[in-house]
């Protein structure tokens, strides 16, 4: 017995014919008279009297329609329960690193849903951008947090902007730009500067604006030993206020007109509607940007 077979008992009962039902039913005649013979060996009653003019419920069919269809509804409904939960109470695993504006948001979809945010931390220095994105093609991880970054769509990924940070200025307190409370980019002009190698609407915005202004910009791969030992040999590299700040007490001065670095995440297509369920249960007031989160430090 299985939940089909009891399922077009009930719909036969009611159209009270197998020719008839097989319209309905979207099964063959013959089909549908093979469960029935089925169902009724195995209870070893009849459920029906065969008649010409049609199919009446013996005694025994009746009683056993009743509460058939009492138990099939309960059943469906248990169903549907089931798979609400095992949706809600799925552990999300997010690829993040260890500076991230996001946490309060993540805490708040903990917070507002049956959801559970697992943290995977990635090492900026062990790690390729290429490496990163292999984690969630294997679904090692359900997202990633990321940067709008190019390579994300060359991987036929998908990429959702959840928060903005702005570009800074990272250096020693002893460069003579140091002092500034912000820095104009042609205020740059004749500093070796650096950024990361990703290919970002950042990054691009900060190498057309390199280009306008000839000012020395180059790519080295963003990693903590990088960025200390650009800064201690007396260079300027720029990173998002949010990644910048794990390196105080370097100095960290914004770039005004600010240059936006959009972080959100990126997931596989298969994942659209559960990055919906997600953003739904979050709360948006928790999301840091650079402009709020900036320090003169």
């Amino acid at each position: 017995m299985n939940d089909t077979q009891i399922r077009h008992f009930i719909a036969l009962a009611k159209i009270g014919s197998f020719s008839r039902a097989e319209d309905v039913l979207n099964i063959t005649k013959t089909a549908l008279k093979k469960q029935i013979d089925a169902l009724e060996a195995e209870l070893n009653f009849s459920l029906f009297i065969r008649t010409p003019k049609g199919l009446q419920l013996t005694e025994c069919g009746q009683h056993f329609l009743t509460e058939a269809n009492r138990l099939y509804l309960d059943f469906t409904s248990l169903v549907r329960e089931c798979q609400s939960m095992a949706l809600h109470s799925k552990k999300i695993r997010i690829g993040i690193y260890s500076m991230s504006s996001m946490l309060n948001w993540y805490s708040s979809i903990d917070a507002n849903s049956d959801f559970h945010i697992e943290y995977i931390y990635l090492s900026g220095g062990n790690l390729t951008h290429e490496d990163n994105l292999q984690l969630l093609k294997d679904k090692q991880i359900d997202f990633l947090e990321y940067e709008d970054n190019q390579l994300i769509y060359e991987n036929n990924l998908c990429f959702r902007k959840i928060s903005t940070d702005y570009l800074c200025c990272v250096m020693q307190d002893n460069h003579p730009l140091s002092q500034n409370k912000e820095i104009h980019p042609e205020e740059l002009n004749g500093y070796e500067l650096f950024c990361w190698t990703a290919d970002s609407s950042a990054t691009r915005a900060l190498f057309d604006c390199a280009r306008r202004l000839n000012l020395n910009l180059q790519a080295l791969a963003y990693n903590k030993n990088t960025v200390l030992n650009v800064c201690h040999a007396g260079k300027v590299y720029i990173l998002s206020h949010t990644l910048a700040a794990s390196f105080q007490p370097l100095k960290i001065i914004p770039i005004i007109p600010e240059i936006p670095y959009s972080r959100g995440l990126v997931y596989l297509p298969e994942n659209e509607s559960l990055l919906n369920d997600i953003i739904a249960a979050a709360d948006p007031g928790t999301l840091q940007t650079g402009r709020s989160a900036r320090t003169d430090s």
